[in-house]
C-alpha cells in the first residue's frame, strides 16, 4: 500500500556530483595526493569510492596498504588542491536553474553533503546561490551517508518533517542515506553503470519529476516559475 506524503517544505540538495560536476577534480585531488605519498591510485580504485565519506575512504585505503601520513594531512592536502582549482568546476547543467525554480516556489532549500566542512564552505561560496539556508557537512555529524544522520540532522534544522523533505542525490550512497530519513529520494546520477535499490525516482534531470503535483498538496504552494 502506498502511502501518501504530507506537503512538500524543503529540498536538500546533495552538491559533489548534483549541484556541481565537481568528482572529476576531486579524483583529480585525490590521485594527486596519494601519488605524491607513494600511493599509486588507479581511475578505477577512485571509482569504487563514490559517495563514500573521507574517513572511509581513507581507511579502505590505509587497511589495503598503510598511507604514510594521517587522515588529518591527507584529506587536508586533498581539500587544498580542489580548492585551487575550484574556478574551474562548472554547475550540473539546470541545477541552478532548478535552486531558482524551488525558491520561487517557497520551498525551503539546503545542502547535505559527504565532505568536509572547508571543502562545502569553498563550494557554497563559489556557487555564490542565496537560497540555501545552511549545509550539513562530513564534520557536523557523528556517521556520514549511507548513514541517515545528516539527512536528519538538515530536517531537524529546518524544523521541517523528514516526509516533507525532498533529497536529489548523484549516488547510491547518498539515495541511501536520504531514503532511511525517510524522505523523498530523487536520483540523478552522472553514471549510467549506478545502480540505485533505495530511490523513489531516478531521473535524466530532477526537473522531469512532476514537482507541482508534489506541492499542490499545499494550498499556498505556487507552481514553477518556469510555468
Amino acid at each position: 500500500m502506498t502511502v501518501a506524503r504530507p506537503p512538500l517544505q524543503a529540498i536538500l540538495w546533495d552538491i559533489d556530483g548534483t549541484l556541481l560536476d565537481s568528482e572529476p577534480w576531486h579524483q583529480r585531488a585525490t590521485i594527486a595526493v596519494c601519488r605524491s605519498h607513494g600511493y599509486e591510485m588507479t581511475d578505477a580504485q577512485y571509482a569504487a569510492t563514490l559517495g563514500i565519506s573521507f574517513p572511509d575512504f581513507y581507511a579502505r585505503l590505509h587497511a589495503e596498504r598503510p598511507m604514510p601520513v594521517s587522515f588529518e594531512r591527507w584529506a587536508g592536502a586533498i581539500t587544498d588542491h580542489y580548492i585551487r582549482r575550484i574556478h574551474e568546476v562548472a554547475p550540473r547543467d539546470g541545477a541552478f536553474a532548478l535552486v531558482e525554480a524551488f525558491a520561487a516556489r517557497g520551498l525551503r532549500q539546503a545542502c547535505v553533503s559527504n565532505s568536509g566542512r572547508r571543502a562545502v564552505e569553498a563550494n557554497l561560496g563559489y556557487m555564490g546561490l542565496k537560497h540555501f539556508e545552511f549545509a550539513v557537512s562530513r564534520d557536523d555529524v557523528v556517521n556520514g551517508k549511507p548513514d541517515p544522520e545528516p539527512y536528519l540532522r538538515a530536517a531537524e534544522r529546518l524544523g521541517v518533517p523528514p516526509e516533507a523533505c525532498a533529497a536529489i542525490e548523484d549516488s547510491p550512497t547518498g539515495a541511501r542515506a536520504a531514503k532511511a530519513a525517510g524522505m523523498l529520494t530523487v536520483a540523478w546520477p552522472q553514471h549510467t553503470h549506478l545502480v540505485f535499490e533505495m530511490a523513489d525516482h531516478v531521473v535524466g534531470h530532477p526537473g522531469e519529476v512532476d514537482w507541482d503535483a508534489l506541492c499542490e498538496m499545499a494550498g499556498d504552494c505556487r507552481r514553477l516559475a518556469a510555468d
